[in-house]
């Protein structure tokens, strides 16, 4: 396991700074504070499994080959089959245009717009490609290949951090926080919250080596398990005990939906026992999808669109089963040794239940649903950090309580006299841990043309666990979802900037510029085009008029000037125009100046000021001098963290770590600094 940099630690978990310096400087890792770091995301599945799991004999892969098996992935995925001398030549290193080549082809496999992942990377040269730039490509790839319905979505903002999951990711390599550019550290971090980057020891991943042929092979294919990407046909795999996932692709790998499916099993003990010896399928085994093992039957399901079908496995006291699956018409009976049929053994041994949420399947930022759509409300068991979890030995059980209130022009409120449907179950949990249930309304009145009012239907849905289930964090009562046929209006703003600072104008007859994203979204939580923001600021020397209008991705992109010479922290509104009590976001950014400079500086006497924002690729940091100033440091400065000499690396990490922290307070000083020249060497003091 690689140590690294955590990035996010409260400001109240500080140690004694001198001990947690000096241990920090002795091992070599990051910032005060620092925990041993997993990869959040790792993903136990993979695409190389099945077909994909062949040996393509390459002379020199040897069969205990460290790389050998994502080698023979690659090949098969056809993204390199290697050289024609019937060598892959492992040890070599990747040249640009090869990269490129590899890349193109693994998006094509993912499901990736090829354009995205490599953008302005040059395609051609034979220089080697270094590991910084393959994490970013990959990265990329996994950005475009996922999205809200994968098990992860990353994505890259437009500040250029890489996200996972919904959270930037939590740690850092501590060579690549210190050396690399914001994205392309933001996208190794990614990598190893994915599972996909392991790093090269002591807390490094060495951006700057070469990667090897065989390294290549190994990051793409832990890349390509987190994507559509699966072998030809049908396969089955495991992501949480207690379920399988099946998986169905066509030649080209890409996902085929709307595909028949039959899965069974036996107890793994038994699994020679599951078929008879003329091939047919025994009566041991567990039917887990239709009515009958072994055939395509009314009752089975289909896979979705994106080709997958996940499968809550039935109850059962074996700690093991075998899972087969295949795929056929209505009708069609599979046998042992079909080339349709697939197998894996699979845990039903699940995660501890301590915990239950409760999720609906409205979009963020919803609070309406269309008449004719289905919200699927899901009540799910829950064990450490989160994870899905499989009922306790006695089972777990919630009462639901469902009632609909009916209003014809005009709003739904729950009233005894528009009550129109009540009812109250109690269901017990899945063997996945899991209670689903449907709420969906049909316009009371469909035939309303030229109504001045909406119709409406109010749901309410009450949870409440039986016995000794698993508890809510908090009471789930009376939570409404209300179904309407009101046409789509913009609802809600969300207003985002780029970045967190930029330097005040040197002149105001020369403004600077900034600009700001705004994402338009309507009651049902779909992006609204034709939106028209317009944004307001608590600055005198804000400059911007009229509006911009959102585009089919309810983003606008909103650029404005700003012709203050001095530190500012301005207010930003964005709104809609000519809309009176509608939609507003608010966001808060900071315009830096040069602090006044007299001689030499000293402020150890004088005290130290609050950091409000770094930027460490411009080696700058803002402090709050009454207004926002902006400092510059150098590696020829020497830097003391709670009064101890620390590396520039470390400085840096714990700048990072902290600001990342909302609850956390930094505070800066300096000594000797002359800001006219580069060749002194200024005392830095961060207290923590």
């Amino acid at each position: 396991m690689p140590q690294l940099v955590n990035r996010r630690r409260s400001g109240r978990a500080i140690l004694a700074a001198g001990a947690l310096v000096a241990l920090l400087v002795a091992v070599g890792a990051g910032p005060a504070g620092a925990v041993e770091t997993v990869a959040d995301h790792a993903t136990p599945v993979t695409a190389c499994v099945g077909d994909a799991t062949a040996d393509w004999m390459f002379d020199d892969v040897s069969a205990g080959h460290y790389f050998r098996g994502a080698i023979n992935c690659l090949a098969y995925y056809g993204v390199t089959i290697g050289y024609g001398d019937g060598t892959f030549r492992p040890n070599q290193d990747v040249a640009r245009y090869e990269m490129v080549l590899f890349m193109e082809r693994s998006a094509r496999i993912a499901g990736a717009d090829a354009a995205e992942v490599v953008q302005d990377f040059a395609t051609t040269g034979s220089d080697p490609v270094n590991r910084a730039d393959m994490a970013l490509l990959i990265a990329r790839l996994l950005a475009s290949a996922t999205g809200n319905d994968s098990r992860v979505n990353v994505v890259l903002r437009s500040d250029g951090i890489f996200t996972v999951g919904g959270t930037e990711p939590d740690d850092a390599f501590i060579d690549s926080r210190r050396s690399q550019p914001v994205t392309k550290d933001s996208a190794a971090s990614a990598l190893f919250e994915l599972g996909v980057a392991k790093g090269t020891g002591g807390g490094n991943f060495s951006p700057e080596g070469h990667v090897t042929r065989g390294e290549m092979a190994a990051f793409i294919t832990r890349a390509l398990a987190h994507t559509t990407a699966r072998p030809e046909g049908v396969s089955i795999q495991q992501y949480l005990p207690g379920e399988v996932t099946v998986s169905v692709r066509d030649e080209f790998f890409a996902p085929v939906a709307s595909v028949d499916l039959d899965v069974f099993s036996i107890p793994t003990p038994d699994a020679r026992r599951a078929f008879r010896s003329d091939g047919s399928c025994s009566s041991l085994v567990t039917d887990q999808t239709g009515s009958r093992s072994c055939e395509i039957d009314v009752l089975d399901p289909v896979t979705g669109p994106d080709g997958d079908y996940t499968i809550g496995l039935a109850a059962t006291d074996e700690p093991e089963l075998t899972v087969w699956g295949w795929t056929g018409e209505l009708g069609d009976m599979i046998r042992r040794g079909d080339r349709e049929l697939v197998s894996a053994e699979v845990s039903t041994q699940g995660v501890e239940a301590t915990g239950v949420k409760v999720t609906n399947s409205l979009p963020e930022n919803a609070t309406r649903a269309h008449f004719g759509s289905t919200v699927i409300v899901t009540v799910q068991l829950v064990g450490a950090n989160g994870l899905r979890a499989v009922p306790p030995e006695d089972g777990a059980s919630y009462t639901i309580r469902k009632e609909a209130y009916n209003q014809i022009d005009g709003t739904a409120t729950a009233t005894p006299s528009s009550l129109t449907q009540r009812m109250t179950e109690t269901v017990e949990v899945d063997s996945s841990g899991k209670i689903e249930f449907i709420l969906e309304a049909v316009d009371p009145e469909p035939n309303d043309t030229g109504d001045t009012a909406d119709d409406e239907i109010l749901w309410r849905y009450t949870v409440t666990p039986v016995g000794d289930s698993p508890e809510f964090d908090e009471p789930v009562e009376n939570v409404e979802v209300v179904f309407t046929d009101a046409d789509p209006v913009a609802t809600t703003i969300d207003l985002a900037t780029q970045v967190k600072y930029l330097r005040a104008a040197r002149s105001s007859t020369r403004p600077a510029n900034n600009v700001v994203i705004a994402t338009v979204t309507d009651q049902y939580g779909q992006p609204f085009r034709g939106a028209r923001v317009q944004l307001a600021s608590t600055s005198t020397d804000f400059l911007f008029s009229g509006f911009v209008t959102t585009g089919s991705s309810g983003t606008a992109r909103i650029a404005y000037q700003h012709s203050g010479t001095g530190g500012i922290t301005e207010t930003l509104t964005a709104s809609l125009e000519g809309v009176t009590g509608g939609p507003e976001s608010t966001v808060d950014f900071l315009w830096a100046a040069d602090p006044e400079f007299f001689g030499f500086e000293e402020t150890t006497s004088g005290g130290t000021y609050v950091v409000l924002a770094a930027d460490p690729r411009r080696n700058e940091v803002v402090v709050d001098l009454g207004t926002p100033a902006v400092v510059v440091y150098d590696g020829n400065d020497r830097f003391r963290l709670d009064g101890t000499i620390v590396s520039l690396s470390l400085f840096e990490s714990v700048l990072a770590n902290e600001l990342d922290d909302e609850a956390s307070i930094l505070l800066l000083g300096w000594a000797s600094r002359d800001p006219d020249n580069q060749a002194d060497r200024t005392d830095w003091f961060l207290v923590t």
